[in-house]
């Protein structure tokens, strides 16, 4: 497994970045008011001391907003909340999570060397 680190917008739940050092077909929406929905990945990288993962960095315009993430059936979905009430974020979340790595390259087999006839 690789790690990535997307960045998702508050009001449309649309990708704004995507830094991966794995496959890079991650997508996401908003779902609902304070609802996220992330496709592609294989959930969050785990905190310490089980790995290094940090969990999700919020702007502080969002710092009072509580965030819980579930991943269940291939989906990691991300629920804001402010006061106990759905809330989208103002500006955007950042996400450290799992994807799966890049497809091995493969590289040509040589040629032997054909020696001349004659």
């Amino acid at each position: 497994m690789a790690r990535a680190a997307i960045n998702i917008l508050g009001a449309s739940g649309e990708t704004y970045d995507l830094a991966s050092n794995g496959v890079r077909e991650i997508g996401s929406s908003r779902t609902a008011k304070g609802v996220y929905r992330v496709t592609g990945c294989l959930g969050m990288v785990p905190f310490p001391p089980i790995d290094d993962g940090w969990g999700y960095t919020l702007n502080q315009v969002d710092g009072r907003a509580d965030i819980d993430t579930e991943f269940v059936n291939d989906v990691l979905t991300v629920t804001a909340t402010k006061d106990g009430q759905p809330y989208d974020l103002k500006h955007m979340i950042t996400l450290h999570i799992l994807v799966p790595d890049l497809p091995p390259i493969k590289t040509p087999e040589a040629e032997s060397p054909t020696t001349a006839e004659g």
